[in-house]
C-alpha cells in the first residue's frame, strides 16, 4: 500500500464518491457484528437509534434491517447523504443533515441508543467532538448504550488487506494527521484524512461528558494457515469498539 495522492477529507464530493466504492470487508466482518450484538434485544421498531456520521449509510440499514430499530442516519456531508439515500433507503431509516454538533432537534432523554462508527479519526477538532459527546449523551436515555467504534490507535501502520492507517514506523500524537489508505471494491486506493487519537483521549472524551469510562474490544479474524500466510487482521485490530451507557 502507497500514499500516492493528497489526501481526501471527508466533506467533499470527491471523497463521498470513492467512499461509495470502499471494499467494506473487514468493516463488515469486524465491526457490525459486534455493534449488532451488543444492541439486541430492542423491543420492536419503536425503539430509536442514532447512527451518527453516517457517511453512506451502511451501519444504519444493518440497524434498520433487524427489525428492531427506527433510525435516525445523521451526517454533515450532503454528498454522503445523498448516496445513502439512493443507495439503503429503509421505511425506518430517516437521514438528516447535520453540522456535526449539535442534536438540537432532539429533546433529552428521548433516544434509545446511539452508534458513532469511523467519525471521530476524520474530525481535527477535539472541542467539536466534545461538544457532540456530550449532545449524546443529554439525549440517550438513562441506561441507553452508546457504541463508538473507530480505528485501532494501537495499529498504525500496519498493512491490513482493506486498509492502512499511518505509515509504517512512524510514531503519532493526539491530534497529528494521519493518511489513511482504503482499498476500493476495484482493487485501486484512495487516501483519507484523518487524525490520530490515543485511547486515553477517546476515554476523556467519553468521561468529560458524562459517560462512564468504556469497556474495548478488539477484535479480529480467526487465523488460518501459517503466519506467513494469514492477514495481518488474524493478529492485529484494526478497529476497535467502545461501549459506554448513559
Amino acid at each position: 500500500m502507497t500514499a500516492a495522492e493528497t489526501p481526501l477529507g471527508w466533506d467533499t464530493s470527491a471523497a463521498a464518491d470513492a467512499y461509495r466504492d470502499r471494499d467494506m470487508r473487514l468493516a463488515e466482518q469486524l465491526i457490525f457484528p459486534g455493534v449488532l450484538r451488543r444492541l439486541a434485544g430492542g423491543s420492536g421498531p419503536g425503539r430509536l437509534a442514532l447512527d451518527i456520521g453516517c457517511g453512506t449509510g451502511a451501519v444504519a440499514a444493518q440497524l434498520a434491517h433487524t427489525g428492531e430499530w427506527t433510525v435516525q442516519a445523521l451526517d454533515p456531508s450532503a454528498d454522503m447523504l445523498g448516496i445513502a439515500r439512493s443507495d439503503r433507503p429503509h421505511p425506518r431509516i430517516s437521514y438528516r443533515l447535520f453540522d456535526g454538533r449539535a442534536l438540537d432537534w432532539l429533546g433529552d432523554d428521548s433516544v434509545d441508543a446511539a452508534v458513532c462508527c469511523l467519525v471521530y479519526c476524520t474530525d481535527p477538532d477535539d472541542d467539536r467532538l466534545a461538544g457532540l459527546t456530550a449532545e449524546i449523551r443529554r439525549v440517550l436515555r438513562p441506561g441507553a448504550p452508546y457504541l463508538l467504534a473507530d480505528l485501532n490507535p494501537a495499529a498504525t501502520g500496519v498493512a491490513f488487506s482493506t486498509l492502512r492507517h499511518g505509515e509504517p514506523e512512524a510514531v503519532y500524537g493526539d491530534g497529528d494527521p494521519v493518511p489513511t489508505l482504503l482499498r476500493l471494491r476495484d482493487g485501486t486506493m484512495m487516501t483519507s484524512a484523518t487524525y490520530y487519537r490515543s485511547l486515553d483521549r477517546y476515554r476523556s472524551l467519553l468521561t468529560g461528558a458524562g459517560f462512564p469510562s468504556p469497556t474495548v474490544e478488539l477484535p479480529t479474524l480467526p487465523a488460518g494457515g501459517t503466519a506467513a500466510e494469514t492477514p495481518a487482521e488474524t493478529r492485529t485490530a484494526p478497529y476497535m469498539i467502545l461501549t459506554t451507557h448513559a
